[in-house]
């Protein structure tokens, strides 16, 4: 039975729906017959336009549409800004793309017929390329292109609307695409977060938890580099081993604690006594090593000459040291253009911080390079 809606003169929807083929829903009950309008929900001008979310939708969707018919765009925009989400439109698929290029849409209601091109060839291009965002793609058809939807599906579409398009399957789809595109920006951020964790997890496996500098790992990955770059490009490197002279001596007649703070004001003396472009390395237990970049020996043991200096002048009570107070013994090797591996270029600067303890510790000492070799 062919049921008919009465419509007053006041529930009237818009003259621009009713020319984009857009009809109201119709309720069916038991005693009565009527449209979904109400008087209140008429489409007035930009001005009054009502910003209404569809439910459910947390975040405003960047909608485009398009439509070769002027009134069915304008129309179908008046519905999309009705439920709080932006609105560009275009007039075929050519527009559609360069707009979509510029700016990608989160979901594109598109016309399948239209000048120029049609829809399934936007509908193509879209799914080409590799975009960082999906966008949810709608075909608006007429009922008799019905048996090319299939052809839609294949080339990448969503879901389709048939033309007079009906009010609340619009927004059925509105609703729809925002679950998949609100999904998918959860997802991007989830993705960020962990992302952003490991990189944190990275950088602190890589550092030292008690004084905060950099570890045996990171100095493992530095120096496989760093070997590379003083082969190829003839780079010079010093290395300078620190060790806190006495230390055990130190923990037994202060404390552990009291060791723990010593070792932390110390890496942070070392570092603050260094130059930008140095790095230092907690080695393990009281030991540190410094890497020093473009510096020969002398000029290495100039540096740590001054960096022994400031913790000696941090004035931590030692009894155990000759001078009263926490000091270091340093030794220092150069990696240069004549060759040598990085592990020889470590044992040579242990080599001389040995030198140093041997010679009465707080001081530094210097291994010269290997010779050339013929």
């Amino acid at each position: 039975m062919w049921r008919c809606a009465q419509v007053s003169e006041q529930e009237t929807p818009p003259f621009g729906l009713w020319a984009a083929g857009v009809v109201p829903a119709v309720h069916v009950g038991m005693n009565a017959v009527e449209t979904k309008y109400t008087p209140e929900e008429k489409v007035g001008p930009p001005s009054s336009r009502r910003s209404v979310r569809t439910a459910g939708i947390d975040e405003a969707l960047r909608v485009l549409v398009v439509d070769d018919d002027r009134g069915s765009r304008e129309a179908i925009e008046e519905l999309v800004l009705r439920h709080g989400h932006e609105c560009v439109t275009a007039a075929d698929g050519v527009e559609a793309w360069a707009i979509h290029s510029a700016r990608p849409a989160d979901l594109i209601l598109a016309d399948w017929r239209m000048p120029r091109m049609d829809g399934i060839e936007l509908c193509r291009l879209v799914r080409a390329p590799v975009r960082g965002a999906y966008t949810y793609f709608v075909f608006m058809t007429g009922l008799d292109d019905r048996r090319h939807l299939l052809d839609g599906l294949r080339a990448g579409a969503d879901d389709y609307l048939t033309k007079p398009l009906d009010l609340e399957e619009l927004e059925t789809r509105l609703l729809a695409a925002a679950r998949v595109i609100g999904m998918q920006r959860a997802h991007i951020e989830r993705n960020r977060l962990l992302l952003g964790e490991t990189k944190e997890a990275l950088r602190a496996a890589r550092i030292d938890d008690l004084t905060q500098i950099a570890n045996r790992l990171r100095l493992r990955e530095d120096l496989g580099a760093l070997e590379s770059r003083a082969a190829r490009y003839g780079h010079r490197y010093s290395a300078a081993f620190a060790d806190v002279d006495l230390f055990k001596s130190y923990n037994d007649s202060y404390g552990h604690g009291a060791g723990d703070e010593a070792l932390r004001r110390i890496a942070s003396t070392m570092s603050k006594a260094l130059r930008k472009g140095d790095t230092i390395y907690r080695y393990g237990g009281e030991e540190f090593l410094v890497i020093l970049p473009e510096q020969a020996a002398a000029e290495a043991s100039y540096v740590m000459e001054r960096v022994r200096l400031d913790v000696e002048a941090l004035g931590l009570p030692h009894a155990g040291t000759q001078p009263g107070v926490v000091t270091i013994s340093v030794g220092v090797a150069e990696l240069g253009p004549s060759g040598g591996t990085c592990d020889e270029w470590i044992k040579r600067a242990d080599s001389a911080l040995y030198s140093a303890k041997r010679e009465g510790r707080n001081r530094v000492e210097s291994d010269p390079p290997p010779a050339l070799t013929s």
